[in-house]
């Protein structure tokens, strides 16, 4: 029982944390526009030619590969950087090419090195969903709703019997829904709008919820996998 209650306060602790760390880094690039100017941002943007959103897309592989990174802040400045559209093709490009990587580093070299990437508490986090993520329908929930953590999720996958082919389907189709809300969060910071911070309120909602539940709604997928094997 206190084991339970001690990682119930471990996961608050993390999700109050991740919160803080989004507001601050939120405010830090509202500040850095303010002070930089948005139209100056973008002219270094343009000078750099195609080298920044290849740069932009290496970084984002790179938050995928070593899971601890965080990618909520890469993902609201693509929207700063490039806008909308193109923010939203680099971010999900990249999201695919570092889950991808994650995947056949799983698949091809296993928990040691997943481990060494990851760390111990980060291959826990990859085991949890390891029985979640072994069949389409799961991944495809897990694309849409649990995208906050979706890096451990590819790892997970590599270890499952899912075939490569399905991975990518699932990640880049629905892997376009929270890109693409991520980004235009990203744009609005170079906007003022009296709405703001309900947004911001949505969106951490829709991150949160989906974390708190994820054990809940992965006992009833398993649930749901079975009753299937069993019909056929």
């Amino acid at each position: 029982m206190e084991c339970r209650l001690e990682k119930q306060k471990q996961s608050w602790q993390a999700l109050i944390l991740s919160a803080a760390a989004f507001i601050i880094v939120t405010i830090g690039l509202m500040v850095g526009i303010q002070v930089i100017g948005l139209e100056r941002i973008r002219g270094a943007i343009e000078d750099a030619g195609p080298f920044a959103p290849l740069l932009f897309i290496l970084l984002k592989i790179l938050t995928y590969v070593v899971a601890p990174l965080t990618s909520g802040p890469i993902q609201l400045s693509a929207g700063i950087l490039f806008g909308l559209w193109q923010g939203t093709l680099y971010t999900l490009v990249g999201e695919v090419i570092g889950g991808s990587i994650s995947f056949w580093i799983a698949r091809k070299l296993g928990r040691p090195m997943v481990r060494r990437l990851v760390g111990e508490e980060g291959i826990q986090r990859v085991d949890s969903f390891y029985e979640m993520v072994g069949e389409w329908r799961s991944l495809l929930y897990a694309r849409l709703f649990l995208f906050a953590i979706y890096d451990f999720i590819s790892y997970a996958v590599g270890f499952t019997s899912l075939k490569f082919r399905t991975y990518v389907l699932v990640s880049v189709f629905a892997g376009f829904v929270p890109t693409f809300a991520a980004v235009a969060l990203g744009t609005t910071l170079t906007e003022e709008r009296s709405g703001l911070i309900l947004v911001y309120v949505l969106v951490a909602i829709a991150c949160v919820v989906p974390l708190l539940l994820h054990k809940r709604l992965r006992r009833w997928l398993r649930m749901d996998q079975t009753r299937r094997a069993n019909e056929s």
